[in-house]
């Protein structure tokens, strides 16, 4: 049975370099709860062979590391060779839903309901698993997704 619609509000902001990201975003938080503010969802900007510059190139997370650790990877793997890359970080946090007293489960939850979400409305083009099939809701009636700040072409 399908509870209340859910609304996730994502506060964005950029465009950061790969560099930035890595050299600035790592704030992990205290232990045992590490609640820092370097985690959620990111955007990754660049040239695209068939749709030019500043395409949107992929839709991530980061929740059990921070944006300079999952960036790094990146950067290892595949973003060393983009050329002007423009990345938009978006942190999500309600205080009412989300907390340490489930470990931040809900939390979790929520970043990766709204990447699925974003990767199937808006395709990015290096995301190529959840494309095709609309992402589910349940328990949910519906989702929406309220975004602001600096959200890049979103």
């Amino acid at each position: 049975m399908a509870i209340n619609n859910l609304d996730i509000k994502i506060a964005w902001e950029g465009p950061f370099s790969v560099k930035e990201v890595i050299n600035q975003k790592k704030d992990y938080g205290v232990s045992p709860d590490w609640a820092g503010n370097d985690y959620g969802l990111y955007q990754i900007y660049g040239r695209h062979i068939l749709c030019g510059k500043k395409a949107l190139l992929y839709v991530g997370i980061a929740t059990d590391e921070t944006y300079s650790d999952r960036f790094k990877i990146h950067n290892k793997e595949w973003l060393s060779k983009e050329k002007n890359v423009g990345i938009y970080l978006g942190g999500v946090y309600d205080p009412i839903r989300h907390s340490k007293a489930d470990n931040w489960r809900l939390w979790t939850k929520d970043i990766e309901l709204a990447e699925r979400i974003m990767i199937y409305k808006y395709s990015p083009h290096y995301n190529y698993i959840g494309i095709s099939n609309p992402p589910e809701l349940s328990p949910y009636k519906a989702v929406r997704l309220i975004h602001h700040g600096q959200r890049g072409k979103l």
